[in-house]
């Protein structure tokens, strides 16, 4: 996965199968939608979470933007 926050094709808004915040993170145009069963690394509090769904929510600034549902499979 590409990421770059400078000129960002999408953003994720990252939350847990009970609701909670995970943060949010920006994506490139060639990673802009996200992948069911993909591994994201990295996260504020978790090393590792697979993508369980995700909701395109309305365009903004161009930017596309997804509501994102992860489970984490190891944290920090």
């Amino acid at each position: 996965m590409t990421t770059d926050a400078r000129n960002p094709a999408a953003t994720w808004f990252l939350s847990s199968e009970d609701g909670e915040p995970e943060g949010q993170v920006y994506r490139g145009a060639d990673d802009a939608v996200p992948v069911v069963g993909e591994t994201l690394t990295g996260g504020r509090t978790w090393e590792s979470a697979t993508v369980l769904r995700s909701e395109e929510l309305p365009t903004a600034c161009s930017i596309r933007r997804f509501k994102v549902t992860v489970r984490v499979v190891s944290g920090r």
